[in-house]
């Protein structure tokens, strides 16, 4: 999430009644490259102040979660916990939080990044990084002329090609997991890749292509299938918008489903806030939800991650969406279907052209506007 060479992945202002659910940036890559870098000697400061001398104990007292209508009594279970942005490089956001970081991510979201990888070249973010890592590329550039129907015709097969090829000569010999998200957050209407309700039949085709070349040229990566927690329609292009559980691909074309989470549209104050979030559903009547979409992931029969969330400072602070999105991974945490797999916690300063708010994002750092939900998080056992 970063702003290098123009990227065509600029979200398009959504209608009022259909607001945008995720993050608002041009390009993951800009952001994520620049915002690993800055403030970490803040976040390094402000941690070793914080735990180790000067100030007195800041941290929240957390209650016990407690079991609702709706949930089954808390057993903690394992799942992969990770972040990216400001302090994951030089170790002093997992030091915040008080245990390491399983897996990050990076973001590649555009026809020239996915090919050159900026973050995985010799010296770069993640050129030594050698836990899992989520990866999202981009998929076609409807701004630019392309279509999901070329696609599945094979039209843009060698970048894609390339594209695994560049990723798995970069990944070397490392053992761990590469989580590849492919068209990410595809039922949007923001990026190139965005998918219309005449399109879906022409991605699912086009997905299955991708799917064959990731199982020939990099069969060590999983493919990950990644929503918007909510359908946003193409109001421009007067698409009648779509149910996001029908860009499904079909069984054994996915390895992992995945959304992408903020705290917004509506946004969790309280606990109650949280229930009635969890079984929404959109206008399509789609899983809006988090329930819902670890729901559907079972009835596929795969593991669900959460591949980016945070609290929104537009918003406001509010420290209850980050225990009960801890409370939620750790009750179901686990490899299996309808399980948990990873979360990854977008702690990324925005930068770009575009970016009125940098900071909307930012949870663990000196510099958040949100820090009753910092101090949440960091007092959690991760």
């Amino acid at each position: 999430m970063a702003a290098t060479p123009p990227s065509t992945s600029e979200r398009r202002a959504a209608a009022s009644a259909q607001p945008p659910s995720g993050p608002q940036h041009p390009s993951r890559r800009t952001a994520i490259g620049v915002g690993a870098g800055v403030g970490l000697a803040g976040l390094a400061t402000w941690f070793g102040v914080r735990v180790l001398g000067a100030g007195g104990s800041d941290a929240p007292v957390v209650p016990e979660p407690s079991a609702s209508a709706t949930e089954t009594p808390f057993v903690p279970r394992e799942w992969m916990s990770g972040a990216a942005g400001e302090g994951v490089q030089d170790g002093s956001y997992a030091a915040a939080r008080g245990s390491d970081l399983d897996i990050s991510a990076t973001w590649f979201d555009n026809n020239e990044a996915m090919l050159a990888l900026y973050t995985l070249q010799p010296g770069e973010e993640y050129s030594g990084w050698t836990k899992p890592l989520d990866v999202a590329v981009g998929a076609i550039d409807a701004d630019e002329g392309e279509s999901w129907a070329d696609a599945a015709q094979g039209a843009y097969d060698d970048r894609w090609r390339e594209s695994l090829t560049r990723l798995r000569d970069a990944w070397s010999s490392r053992t761990s997991t590469m989580y590849i998200r492919f068209a990410h957050e595809l039922n949007g209407n923001w990026y190139g890749w965005r998918v219309r309700s005449g399109e879906v039949e022409d991605f699912k085709t086009a997905w299955g292509r991708y799917r064959a070349l990731q199982q020939e040229v990099f069969p060590a990566a999983q493919l990950v299938l990644c929503m918007n927690r909510e359908t946003v329609r193409d109001e421009e292009a007067g698409d009648a918008g779509i149910d996001w559980r029908d860009l499904y691909p079909g069984d054994g074309l996915v390895d992992v489903m995945s959304v992408d989470y903020y705290n917004q549209y509506p946004s969790v104050e309280t606990d109650e806030g949280w229930e009635a979030a969890m079984v929404q559903t959109d206008q399509w009547g789609a899983p809006k939800g988090l329930q819902g979409h670890l729901d559907f992931a079972r009835g596929v029969g795969l593991p669900l991650a959460v591949s980016e969330w945070s609290g929104n400072a537009e918003e406001g602070d509010m420290p209850v969406f980050v225990r009960r999105m801890h409370d939620f991974f750790a009750r179901n945490g686990g490899t299996g279907a309808g399980e948990l797999l990873y979360d990854v916690q977008f702690n990324v300063v925005m930068t770009g052209p575009n970016i009125t708010v940098p900071d909307q994002w930012l949870l663990v750092s000196p510099d958040t506007r949100m820090p009753r939900s910092r101090d949440e998080y960091t007092s959690l056992d991760w």
